[in-house]
């Protein structure tokens, strides 16, 4: 029986060429997205390529759909074993800190922490029977030359400190569960605009990277990693 991944986010961009890249590896993928026809036109479009591939409708700022996604994942996909937690929106990009209000704040923080913190506390019971791995792509947030977009840096940096806290405890407590991060870098998406420019990277190349590092066969529990390897490992004290 093929191995089952979860992904949010996947009926475009990185999230899709994750899905492609896990699907050519012999995954089923559960491609989750909030906009139906958008989320079975990707399902389509990685079964005629042979990908085994299902829908599942997911909002992140819908509490109601994560729980509906958890029942179904419960009671059809009780061998999932990983959940990448991809889909982010960015906010005002280029809007001043201190000039946001703070609901603008809130959706952003809904999307790209509390509603990924939700799916993934609620998963745990199902990941942990499978040896499950949880997989979020993130960003740097320390201070970088022209990238300094306020929301979405916020609700990065508790993103990833969820993967930290959560590795911690997953290691204290002996759990068969495995949290990382992976920051694909800059990469031409919907969500900035479809940048480009010499370090930018294709979707696609993204893809690649992230599925590289997550089928390369050891434990990555507590790093976040790039395309040079891990660049924190909170286990060991390094940050």
């Amino acid at each position: 029986m093929a191995k089952k991944v979860f992904i949010t986010g996947a009926n475009k961009g990185i999230g899709k060429q994750i899905a492609r890249q896990m699907g050519r590896n012999g995954w089923t993928v559960l491609v989750g997205a909030r906009n139906e026809d958008r989320g079975l036109a990707a399902v389509h479009e990685l079964s005629e390529e042979d990908i085994k591939a299902e829908y599942l409708n997911i909002d992140l700022q819908d509490s109601k759909t994560i729980l509906a996604v958890v029942h179904t994942i419960e009671s059809r996909y009780t061998d999932l074993s990983m959940l990448i937690n991809n889909a982010a929106i960015p906010g005002d990009m280029h809007k001043p800190g201190h000039e946001f209000t703070t609901d603008e704040l809130r959706k952003v923080m809904e999307t790209n922490f509390f509603g990924p913190f939700e799916l993934t506390r609620r998963l745990l019971p199902t990941l942990e029977a499978n040896n499950g791995r949880i997989v979020n792509v993130t960003i740097p947030i320390g201070t970088l030359p022209f990238f300094n977009p306020f929301a979405y840096k916020t609700s990065k940096a508790a993103f990833n400190v969820m993967a930290q806290s959560f590795a911690q405890n997953f290691t204290e407590k002996n759990k068969a569960l495995e949290i990382f991060s992976i920051m694909p870098g800059a990469t031409t998406t919907d969500l900035n605009g479809n940048i480009t420019g010499e370090y930018v990277k294709t979707a696609e190349e993204s893809g690649r990277l992230i599925t590289g590092i997550i089928l390369d066969g050891k434990n990555h529990n507590g790093e976040l990693m790039n395309t040079n390897g891990a660049i924190v490992d909170y286990n060991h004290g390094l940050f």
